[in-house]
């Protein structure tokens, strides 16, 4: 199979966040699976590449609504073979993020957006064009917020992670060592500052990863005794999470959207509501101050990881979806 991957942002593993990830591991797996990958981001004629390379599909990788928008409206326009990945939740939200002012979640994270958020509602026009693709999402639960709020969503396409390579530390780890990982760590919307208040109440210092090579993400999260993602929105997906749940650490995290889809609370991880310091705070000693709980946990979420998220998982996942998509277009 041909695919042409569409996704403008040209940085590599670590200088973006989960969907220039997501993108060079779909590439990879697919690639290995023995079908022919070729990426467009811009910086070239879109029709004279379809021209040459005609692909089979087309898989746009949309995080806002400027990256692969004109690319979309021609694959509609020519009735080309495609699938349209969502990111977030710009097709309805002019915020993208479901947030009102002051970091307090929207009516359309559980319902349907009452068009009085500071951002307001994005314009109608956005969700007739997207209503006209195939829509993919990460997760069940944004798959759901999409389809209460008029987003046609036909497939879920969870991402997966190389668990070979995010494996467990061979050596123990260094005893107390809370590690968390943030493409955007100043973005108030990912929680850092939460963290940070909920690690001095405890005592304890955080490790944030950010910016940093593969190689480097895994060396460091093989320190870590815990994990913890602190997100304050309802987060699509959230790879760094997979990526702590591979390497078999201890995870924490904010009861959201994409954390709801990977982890089950107390089997292999433990989910906090977002934004309370005292929770966060109350879970972080308690997985410090019990070894048993962390190394079963961390057991287990290293094996929920390899029962369902591994990159092969994820490739099954899109060479069926490809497949069903071709076989509605033909």
């Amino acid at each position: 199979m041909k695919i042409l991957m569409i996704h403008e942002d040209k940085r590599g593993y670590g200088q973006g966040g989960g969907a220039e990830t997501i993108l060079r591991e779909n590439t990879n797996i697919l690639r290995e699976m023995g079908h022919e990958v070729r990426w467009y981001q811009g910086g070239e004629s879109f029709p004279a590449l379809m021209a040459e390379y005609r692909p089979d599909i087309c898989h746009v990788m949309t995080v806002h609504n400027f990256l692969g928008f004109t690319e979309v409206r021609w694959l509609q326009n020519h009735n080309w073979p495609h699938i349209w990945q969502l990111m977030d939740y710009w097709p309805f939200c002019s915020g993208r993020m479901l947030l009102r002012r002051g970091d307090e979640t929207c009516s359309a994270a559980t319902g349907i957006c009452d068009g009085n958020c500071d951002e307001g509602e994005a314009p109608d026009l956005y969700r007739e064009i997207v209503n006209r693709s195939p829509i993919a999402a990460l997760c069940p639960d944004t798959a759901a917020i999409y389809r209460r709020n008029g987003i046609r969503c036909d497939y879920v396409l969870s991402p997966g992670v190389d668990h070979r390579f995010f494996r467990p530390a061979p050596e123990k780890r260094i005893d107390g060592r809370v590690i968390t990982s943030c493409a955007w760590p100043s973005y108030p919307t990912k929680g850092m500052h939460i963290l940070k208040a909920a690690a001095q109440q405890i005592g304890v210092p955080v490790h944030l990863i950010t910016g940093k090579p593969r190689e480097v993400v895994r060396d460091l999260l093989q320190t870590g005794d815990i994990f913890v993602f602190p997100s304050c929105y309802e987060e699509t997906y959230g790879l760094c999470l997979t990526e702590a749940m591979s390497t078999g650490l201890a995870c924490i995290a904010s009861n959201v959207c994409g954390t709801r889809a990977q982890i089950e609370d107390g089997l292999d991880g433990l989910l906090v509501p977002p934004r309370d310091v005292g929770a966060l705070a109350a879970a972080m000693e308690r997985l410090l101050g019990d070894e048993p709980l962390r190394l079963r946990l961390g057991t287990a979420a290293r094996a929920t990881v390899e029962a369902d998220r591994t990159l092969e998982h994820a490739g099954k996942r899109l060479v069926a979806v490809y497949e069903e998509v071709l076989g509605g277009s033909a």
